[in-house]
């Protein structure tokens, strides 16, 4: 023990700074854990999808668009699904007719309640059954959830 006292009264500013220094290395090493731990409790979108319980699209609503959407004499199928606040939907068209497959798609929208439209982004793919050699498929479209038009990608240049 008087080892121990004879060391401090030499070496006091030492011991001193090291027991700092031991404290202040161990709130780094808390701080730093606990900040990457926090980091992996929220979910794949953080909390982009807050309120989004308020607007959500059921698989009855989107059944019953798909349905509407297969209605059409233009249409050979469709298929729609949501991930996060995106909806992806994809029309299967007979015909290489590109104008009414767009008003296929445009039409499509109304069939959304107006809550809807301004929370979800819409991503549209058409796509021709039996695909022809010079044809411009898959054409792609996207509409924002902030945004009336949709961007259609250019096909047939």
């Amino acid at each position: 023990m008087s080892k121990l006292k004879g060391f401090y009264h030499n070496n006091r500013i030492y011991v001193i700074l090291m027991g700092v220094s031991l404290v202040c290395l161990a709130l780094i090493l808390v701080v730093f854990v606990y900040y990457f731990l926090s980091q992996n409790n929220t979910g794949t979108y953080g909390n982009r999808l807050n309120g989004i319980e308020n607007v959500k699209i059921t698989d009855d609503k989107l059944e019953g668009i798909k349905k509407a959407i297969e209605e059409n004499e233009v249409v050979d199928h469709a298929s729609l699904k949501t991930k996060g606040k995106i909806v992806y939907m994809n029309i299967y068209i007979k015909e290489d007719k590109v104008d009414d497959a767009k008003n296929v798609a445009i039409k499509s929208l109304e069939l959304f309640e107006k809550e809807q439209s301004s929370v979800y982004d819409v991503i549209f793919t058409i796509e021709l059954i039996g695909k022809a050699e010079n044809s411009f498929y898959p054409i792609m479209g996207s509409k924002k959830s902030d945004n009336t038009i949709i961007s259609w990608t250019k096909y047939g240049e």
